[in-house]
Order: structure tokens, then sequence, then C-alpha cells
């Protein structure tokens, strides 16, 4: 057990922000019944917002239905659900992602994903292994 230390958690944001993958934390959203219906955003680093191609304040807020509009049809909702309600990490290389950032980039390609739970959320890293073409 640690004391509140705010000075910890600009420290460890700071870390965070320095690593050259992408890095999330999101926090479940629940209805009454404690059913989960998506996750917000609460921090992603610069090397995230670079991958999106938008601001990352433009991104912290967001339910990720929202910046993604594949994740629920691809099985990433499902996916980070099941860490969440589990604690079980999540970890693929070459996992297939087809989806573009709403007002952002096209993001679709081959990747190395890992996730694991966080309070009632996740900390996830990604890290594009090859890129795929837009469709049409």
């Amino acid at each position: 057990m640690t004391t509140p230390r705010p000075d910890l958690d600009e420290r460890l944001l700071a870390l965070l922000d320095a690593i050259d993958e992408p890095v999330s934390i999101a926090s479940a959203v629940r209805d009454r019944d404690g059913r989960l219906l998506d996750f917000r955003l609460e921090f992603v680093n610069q090397a995230a917002a670079h991958w999106a191609g938008v601001p990352r304040d433009g991104m912290i807020g967001l339910i990720t239905g929202e910046l993604l509009p594949e994740f629920r049809s691809s099985g990433f909702f499902d996916t980070l659900a099941e860490v969440v309600e589990t604690g079980v990490p999540y970890h693929e290389a070459g996992a297939q992602v087809a989806d573009a950032v709403t007002g952002g980039e096209w993001v679709g390609g081959i990747y190395d994903m890992r996730a694991i739970r966080l309070g009632d959320g996740y900390f996830s890293t990604w890290r594009r292994q090859a890129a795929t073409p837009r469709p049409g």
C-alpha cells in the first residue's frame, strides 16, 4: 500500500508519454446493472496521438467506439471486455486491424497488441508491424 503521491502520478504519466509506442488507459463505462457498455479514454501518450493523427486532447474523454468506428465489430471491444472482467492479460502478435480514427488516420495493419486490466478498465500498448491499404 502506498500513500497518495501526486508527484509520482505525474512522473508515471511523463514516463508513459516518453514511450515510443502507443499507450492508452481507459475506464469501463457501465450501465446501472453493471453491464460493460464501452470504454472511456483517460490517457493516451504522444505516440498514440501521432498514430491516430489527432491531437491528444481530442482523444481524452472519448468513448472508444467514437474514436474507432470498427472497434466493436472487429472484436476488440469483446477482447478488452474479457481482460477487464477476468483480469487475464491479452497479447496477440499479428492482430489484424482495419479501421480509421474518426477525424484522423487510417490505422489498418497487422499489430502486436497487449492489454492488462487496470482497476475497472485497461492499459494497452500496440505496435504496427505492417500497414494495410485502405479499402476502396
